[in-house]
């Protein structure tokens, strides 16, 4: 399959490796129908060719649910009892790579490539235990086999920049990077400076390594892993009261983002030299990174794969670890991502985040109260950072806990120093708690707060300028910021609801029967939409339609105290106890929003 190429230096990096699984290339057009594998069953004998489709079977539904260790679990169930099965062989492959199980995938590669010789993962991985035993040269020749535009992509001449380098041929190396340098200004062009002065130190020329560490940092003042690895170099380089003035600096200016704590402690152990195992690792990294920012997700398992084999290389990569934690939470696997966090240690600079993101998660696991405790002795812990209290406020805050959650915002807000534009979301929230709790006049003043720091933020937009509209104030000014926030986020149907509602409210009938419609179409599947968009046909005159709707929104999963309300309209028709009244402007001395 061709790729498109990417910007910057990741153009053209992704691997040739089939991405879709057997299972979705049997619903591709010219796909066949999934099927076990070749080896049949004689008629006769049923119960070992049953347990064989079995575990195969229960493989592929795992491998849809993103369960990974139980898919890699059956399928080697499968392939024991028919260990020579070419698509067997290459099911327990892929999916020990997806579950991490590196080194085992590793002994199944010289089967792949017998099969796929131009197989660039298997080619890889066992590239990447070449390289854990130090052999340089063997895994510059897998990295050949791989070939170039289609496999590793520009990417493939800094992995064997640090395979020349680990063989101590330092002027190969530096060619290597020479042949990809990025432009002067290009965004590719610090990170490319920092592989270059590690190499700078491993051949011992310290005054061109802190040259180019300088000249990165220059380049790139606001990137963690740029200025971590750029405080790293400068340690080894003697220059330790200098690295940790750059991470304070960082550290001061990202504080709600990621804690230099332990890297900023006069006691911290000294970074370990670079290595082409370390500088491989970061470039695998990378190739994950940009893999899962794809914007129609549709590589998030080989993102996990690169991931995988960074953290094989490096096991103490914890940013690779907090990257494979947030895949398994987007796939929904709270427990194995919790597993991978805990993976993280106290001495890493990610053990705070790691810690924060763990106690949230519990919260899905049914141990929401396990978790409230573990966030608040977070909060405690450190009592000048935001992130922790931040977090339990928007916990309490899902749970419908309102009042605590105004304390936590409260606790949150009350450690911003400066209130930045990145703070918005804080007082936004507080505002919803705020008005949850019925009050209303802090609530405002926190809405308006928020639009302070972010004027053009639609979702502010569209909760104030509701707001206003259902109180019956501000109006004309509530109407504009529903229609801005629209202009933000056309297919937004949440927004676009908001405005048909509140034409609704406002006896405009007609022009809320265009807008709910509309609302409809963006997001069919919400049942206060579907609700809505039924109220207004009813008093358009299209009755038979609001029955129709009011029936899609009960079969839609309403909220419960919704459900007695949609019976009694489908029963009797919209009525006054069951319709929102029309409002008005209410005159100048009563709009006290309270």
């Amino acid at each position: 399959m061709r790729r498109s190429p990417l910007a910057l230096l990741s153009a053209a990096l992704l691997l040739a490796v089939p991405v879709a699984s057997e299972a979705q290339q049997g619903n591709q057009p010219g796909g066949s129908q999934a099927r076990p594998p070749a080896q049949r069953p004689a008629p006769q004998a049923r119960t070992a060719p049953t347990t064989l489709s079995g575990r195969y079977l229960a493989a592929r539904v795992a491998e849809q649910d993103h369960d990974y260790d139980a898919a890699a679990d059956q399928i080697d169930l499968a392939l024991a009892a028919a260990p020579t099965d070419p698509e067997l062989v290459y099911a327990a492959f892929r999916l020990r790579m997806y579950a991490g199980r590196i080194d085992q995938a590793a002994q199944l590669a010289p089967q792949v490539l017998a099969i796929r010789p131009g197989d660039g993962v298997a080619n890889l991985v066992l590239a990447v235990q070449a390289i854990k035993k130090g052999d340089y040269r063997g895994a510059e020749q897998l990295i050949g086999k791989m070939g170039g535009d289609t496999q590793l992509g520009p990417l493939r001449e800094y992995v064997l920049a640090w395979l020349k380098a680990g063989e101590k041929d330092f002027a190969a190396a530096r060619a290597a990077i020479a042949r990809l340098k990025p432009a002067a200004g290009e965004r590719a062009e610090a990170p490319a400076l920092v592989i270059d002065a590690q190499i700078d130190e491993m051949a011992g020329d310290k005054a061109a390594a802190e040259a180019k560490y300088r000249r990165a940092m220059a380049l790139d003042k606001n990137g963690l892993r740029t200025t971590v690895a750029v405080a790293e170099g400068l340690r080894r380089l003697g220059k330790a009261d200098e690295a940790r003035a750059l991470l304070k600096a960082y550290a001061d200016k990202y504080g709600d983002a990621v804690v230099m704590d332990g890297l900023i402690a006069p006691n911290a152990p000294m970074p370990p030299a670079p290595s082409p195992a370390a500088g491989i690792s970061e470039i695998l990294f990378d190739i994950g990174g940009i893999l899962s920012s794809d914007p129609r997700n549709q590589r998030a398992d080989l993102a996990l794969i690169f991931y995988q084999l960074a953290a094989s290389l490096r096991p103490e990569h914890d940013f690779a670890w907090l990257m494979i934690a947030g895949l398994y939470e987007q796939f929904q696997m709270v427990p194995k991502a919790i597993e991978v966090l805990n993976k993280i240690g106290p001495t890493s600079p990610l053990y705070w985040q790691a810690r924060l993101r763990a106690a949230a998660l519990e919260a899905q696991l049914e141990k929401f109260d396990q978790a409230v405790a573990r966030l608040r002795t977070l909060v405690a812990e450190k009592p000048d950072r935001i992130d922790a209290a931040l977090t339990l406020a928007d916990l309490l805050r899902g749970k419908e806990k309102y009042a605590d959650a105004v304390q936590a915002y409260d606790t949150a807000i009350g450690r911003i120093r400066n209130a930045e534009e990145r703070h918005w979301p804080v007082f936004f929230g507080r505002g919803i708690v705020l008005e949850r709790t019925k009050n209303w006049s802090k609530a405002e003043a926190d809405m308006k707060k928020a639009l302070q720091l972010s004027p053009e933020q639609p979702h502010v937009l569209n909760y104030l300028g509701y707001s206003w509209i259902d109180q019956g104030v501000n109006l004309d000014e509530g109407m504009k910021m529903l229609q801005r926030a629209t202009e933000l986020r056309p297919d937004d149907g949440a927004i676009t609801d908001s405005v048909g509602w509140a034409f609704y409210r406002l006896g405009q009938y007609d022009k809320a029967v265009e807008w709910l419609e509309r609302a409809a179409e963006q997001k069919s599947d919400d049942a206060t939409i579907v609700e809505h968009l039924g109220d207004a046909y009813w008093h358009v005159g299209r009755r038979r339609e609001a029955r129709f709707q009011w029936e899609r929104a009960l079969n839609q999963k309403p909220d419960k105290d919704r459900v007695p309300i949609i019976k009694e309209k489908l029963a009797n028709g919209l009525t006054p106890a069951t319709d929102k009244p029309t409002v008005y402007e209410k005159p100048a001395e009563t709009k006290q929003g309270g």
